[in-house]
């Protein structure tokens, strides 16, 4: 396991970089989020999910040959999402 106090070689500890990282992925959806686009995420399994500019998450195909994505199922309903605590930072 990976110790978060741990020095890495840009002389950051593990907990700052993912600290780093956390924040510019959060930056992303905001941004995307304002002109509104729908971020796609996936999961452990490789699904792949839509977090919507509602804080709603959408549970969907991507067709990899048109870059489209089909809707299977609303999994989170608006305000809901596991990223709508971000909504709060768009004003």
């Amino acid at each position: 396991m990976i110790e978060k106090d741990m020095i890495l070689p840009n002389g950051k500890t593990v907990e700052q970089a993912e600290e780093a990282t956390r924040k510019k992925i959060e930056s992303i959806y905001i941004d995307c989020w304002k002109k509104g686009i729908s971020v796609p995420f996936f999961d452990d399994k490789g699904n792949t999910f839509l977090a919507n500019p509602d804080g709603s998450e959408d549970e969907a195909d991507l067709d990899y040959e048109t870059r489209e994505y089909t809707i299977i199922q609303r999994i989170a309903e608006p305000g809901q999402g596991r990223f709508a605590y971000l909504l709060e930072k768009i004003k």
